[in-house]
């Protein structure tokens, strides 16, 4: 992370904390979070997407579970499990692989990390309705100057 993006992030977090939410509702962004399953994010909006990033790795762990000593044997175990995946668990390592891309474009390299608008992006909060007041504030005084 370089120097000026570290300043900004800590700005944006400094500043939210000192100043008062105004007007969040009357906005409406392109909010995205890139958290693991273990994080809870709370006051999620339905308009946001949230990516689940660790589901991949759970899922390899998932396959991997028990599996037979005999090569053979293991390749038929996974080979079984993969058949038996469902809508859901399939809808689950897309988003998990969408999220690791996108995550990618954007440079985050840790989470929880909540990005609006692809532009800016506030680490280390689950509440979004926080991160948007701190956003909101950073847009509000970046226009005064």
């Amino acid at each position: 992370m370089t120097i000026a993006r570290a300043h900004l992030i800590l700005s944006i977090f400094l500043t939210g904390m000192l100043c008062e939410y105004t007007h969040a509702e009357e906005q409406q962004d392109f909010i995205e979070v890139f958290t693991d399953s273990r994080t809870q994010i709370v006051n999620d909006d339905e308009g946001m997407t949230v990516y689940l990033i660790d589901r991949i790795y759970r899922f390899e762990r998932e396959l991997s579970r028990d599996l037979p000593v005999d090569p053979k044997a293991a390749k038929l175990a996974v080979l079984h499990r993969f058949q038996r995946m469902d809508a859901q668990l399939s809808g689950e390592l897309e988003n998990a692989a969408k999220g690791l891309v996108q995550s990618r474009q954007y440079g985050i390299g840790r989470y929880p990390a909540i990005v609006f608008d692809g532009e800016a992006v506030v680490y280390g909060l689950t509440d979004v309705s926080t991160a948007i007041r701190l956003y909101r504030k950073w847009q509000t005084e970046g226009t005064r100057q």
